[in-house]
């Protein structure tokens, strides 16, 4: 059993996105309620607290725990912060196979691969591209469907 982790380019680009995101927010919070200052610091400290929150707490622990299993005969998900959850599917029982790539396929870990089974899906998300490479090989090896 091949044991697969989540690309940690993908965590960095994530943590830069919600800092730009709460630097963005309170910046606009300051320029617009500079008339009602007691709301504008409340909206700014709320907003730039939530973002390093989650890009210095949160996204690291998920990313830690997220783990991706590929055997013969079926693949297993295992994800969450607080929460483990784990969903397997058997390889025989795909109906096909989407690779999603996203920008730059090679730094950023930006690519998911979703596979489709009757009533469901299982989603691999934020795989090196080695990775994802390596697992459509598996799943065209095995006879599933893929699709780019």
């Amino acid at each position: 059993m091949k044991e697969y982790r989540a690309d940690i380019g993908a965590l960095q680009v994530i943590q830069i996105m919600l800092c730009l995101i709460g630097a963005g927010l309170s910046f606009a919070a300051a320029h617009f309620l500079v008339r009602w200052v007691r709301i504008m610091w409340i909206v700014v400290g709320i907003s730039a607290g939530t973002a390093a929150l989650l890009a210095l707490i949160g996204l690291p622990l998920f990313f830690r725990r997220l783990r991706c299993y590929a055997s013969g005969t079926k693949i297993t998900v295992r994800a969450g912060i607080f929460f483990l959850r784990e969903q397997s599917i058997r390889l025989d029982r795909v109906q096909f196979v989407q690779t999603i790539t996203g920008p730059f396929d090679g730094i950023f870990g930006m690519n998911f691969i979703v596979l489709y089974v009757y009533g469901g899906q299982l989603t691999i998300p934020f795989l090196h591209k080695r990775d994802r490479q390596e697992l459509t090989m598996l799943l065209e090896e095995r006879g599933v469907f893929h699709v780019s």
